[in-house]
């Protein structure tokens, strides 16, 4: 099988250069560093402060859930479509797996919003069980971390002469298959099967297995983030996505592990650390689109006061 010899660490090598400017392949400046550990640093001590609290009940917000789920499932679609559009262009298999991570982080969140207890009916849609949300919310966070992973494994491959010929279509509804199927299979189990899973939510307050199930999604979260360090040079993204498996480990310690339930701080904090997750690429991506636009306008004048020059 002949191969187009380029691998997505020769990709980021152009990047550097400034052949190939996109977030999958230019390294972090010296202020996008400085600006990912000031989040850091700042996610870390917000952590510090709320941990002792996370236990407090407050009131139940009917409205902030809807909010909160529908912000996810925008920014999520919204960034899978970017990162399948780079993907277009450089063909990474990695690129392609952490682009449907976003689509099948945004069905997640589609099922557990129609899953929650309370929100679209008493005990929630699609034959919805009192364990199903808590179960799809570990699904979720336990899978992401998964796919993270097999980003790195992929990222540095070589990409085929066929791989280059694939219609963006054809990735398109491969995605969407990827992303819908895994989150139907983990609905299913959560519903259909929950008989085989142990119980972790008594109510709206936590049972005594979910701290076990918390801790395996931590490990996940931490394998991910390691193995993003090892595997160097960073490149933009790289540098992002372990920014946002840092938020993963201090969301699921606060609405998963240090809390004692649904609607109190935990449990309140979490959501606000998984909306920080679901924001970093897609503004990331922004900037970046907004900064090519600004090179091809430059490059459009230039060329413009060129031929009026030699007219």
């Amino acid at each position: 099988m002949a191969v187009i010899g380029i691998t997505d660490d020769q990709c980021a090598g152009a990047g550097k250069q400034g052949v190939s400017p996109f977030i999958s392949t230019v390294r972090p400046s010296r202020n996008e560093q400085r600006l990912a550990f000031a989040i850091v640093l700042g996610s870390m001590l917000a952590f510090l402060g709320t941990a002792p609290f996370a236990q407090v009940p407050l009131t139940p917000i009917p409205a902030f859930l809807p909010a909160y789920q529908s912000a996810i499932i925008v920014g999520n679609v919204i960034t899978f479509i970017l990162l399948l559009g780079q993907y277009d262009i450089l063909r990474s298999r990695g690129l392609f797996v952490i682009a449907c991570s976003y689509l099948f982080n945004a069905a997640m969140a589609i099922f557990h919003a129609l899953s929650f207890p309370g929100l679209f009916a008493p005990t929630g849609l699609l034959d919805s069980g009192p364990q199903t949300t808590a179960w799809l919310y570990f699904f979720w966070h336990g899978s992401f971390p998964l796919f993270v992973v097999a980003y790195v494994m992929l990222k540095g491959q070589v990409v085929t002469a066929i791989e280059r010929r694939i219609p963006l279509a054809w990735a398109l509804w491969s995605a969407v298959i990827i992303a819908l199927v895994l989150a139907s299979a983990f609905m299913l189990l959560a519903t259909k099967g929950a008989w085989l899973l142990p119980h972790i939510m008594s109510g709206d307050l936590d049972a005594g297995a979910k701290i076990f199930v918390a801790l395996a999604v931590w490990l996940l979260s931490l394998a991910a983030l390691t193995l993003l360090w090892w595997r160097k040079p960073h490149s933009l993204l790289d540098m992002w996505l372990m920014v946002i498996m840092l938020i993963w480990i201090f969301d699921v310690a606060l609405a998963a592990v240090l809390n004692h339930g649904r609607y109190d701080v935990g449990w309140y904090m979490g959501r606000v650390y998984g909306l920080m997750a679901a924001s970093f690429v897609l503004l990331a991506l922004l900037l970046e689109n907004g900064k090519l636009y600004v090179q091809l306008a430059s490059a459009s004048a230039r060329e413009r006061a060129y031929i009026r020059a030699i007219a």
